[in-house]
């Protein structure tokens, strides 16, 4: 059986059985993170465009199209750059998965090769920095991958791409417990 992905829901299935995207389970921390502050406008029009970058930098690294939305090409402009300051192997792009024994699934940005260093890379296009959100979101996803190959991801970060056309490289550290804690509260059932 193979994961099948619902783009309008966001919905991950297999077998008739819907497994909670990594976005889902980490809703609490988005909510505290983020708050009330930022209007529901603002914050759909920032995940638009980053999903669009995203696209743009799928394309590109499956087709080699170098072509971006205008409000978007200052943000691909700086996925150009850091790919010509690290030189990397692509060997995944947007690499959909599951965990099997904790039942959750999500889709990773990247897996890049440096050298003989597999590499678990995020692609924000937030205006802010959220390390110890993003430690916790690439945690999942590393050992979602981890489930079905223990060799696959060696290090973790994020390539953070601004307004600018500028990018911050952030190598991360782990946090699947506190990932945990959240599955832990989103299976929380009333009895």
């Amino acid at each position: 059986m193979e994961l099948e992905f619902d783009e309008a829901l966001h919905q991950y299935k297999m077998g008739g059985i819907i497994f909670p995207s990594v976005t889902q389970v980490m809703q609490p921390l988005h909510d505290k993170v983020y708050g009330t502050d930022i209007s529901p406008m603002t914050m759909e029009k920032a995940a638009d465009r980053g999903t669009r970058v995203h696209r743009s930098i799928e394309q590109y690294e499956k087709f080699g199209f170098k072509s971006a939305d205008e409000d978007c090409k200052p943000y691909f402009d700086a996925y150009l750059q850091f790919k010509h300051d690290f030189p990397a192997k692509v060997i995944a792009s947007e690499k959909r998965f599951y965990h099997k024994a904790f039942m959750y699934a999500g889709t990773c940005d990247l897996v890049m090769q440096i050298g003989e260093t597999n590499i678990l890379a995020d692609i924000k296009t937030t205006q802010s920095v959220h390390r110890k959100m993003w430690s916790v979101q690439l945690a999942a996803y590393a050992e979602g991958l981890k489930a079905f190959d223990s060799t696959l991801i060696h290090k973790m970060g994020v390539i953070h791409l601004k307004k600018d056309g500028t990018y911050t490289w952030y190598e991360l550290k782990p946090d699947f417990s506190t990932f945990l804690a959240c599955l832990q509260i989103h299976n929380f059932k009333e009895d």
